[in-house]
């Protein structure tokens, strides 16, 4: 009985994250078109480690794709405030089909949670099997 519930939570959570890295890596492939976009505005973000206060800043691009603007978050974020200053310029690459849809050259895409829901998934698997 546990096996098997074991063996299908497996599955379950290693199939999650296959889904999560497969969709990281189709936006990598989809977005090809390279072009400079502009730092706007840098979000502040606070985040709370062992009680303490950790200052966080994710860069705000703004770009222009056949005459329409876009601004986008980005996914990362970073201890320095001075590392993206304002109208400093960020090359990006966007969805031609999509142009919402972009990717930061030079910033590797979080696959964190993916691998983790992936690991732990295969290593339930494998417990079946012992």
């Amino acid at each position: 009985m546990s096996d098997m519930f074991f063996l299908v939570v497996g599955i379950i959570l290693a199939g999650i994250g296959l889904l999560l890295i497969m969709a990281k890596v189709m936006t990598y492939i989809k977005c090809t078109v390279p072009i400079n976009a502009t730092v706007v505005k840098l979000e502040k973000e606070y985040t709370f480690f062992r009680g303490v206060e950790h200052t966080h800043y994710r860069p705000v691009v703004r770009y222009a794709v056949d005459g329409n603007n876009y601004t986008e978050k980005a996914y990362f974020r970073t201890y320095r405030k001075t590392e993206y200053p304002i109208d400093s310029k960020m090359e990006i690459c966007y969805n031609p089909k999509n142009p919402e849809e972009i990717r930061f050259v030079g910033h590797p895409f979080p696959l964190h949670i993916g691998t983790v829901f992936l690991f732990i998934g295969a290593v339930l698997i494998w417990c079946c099997f012992l």
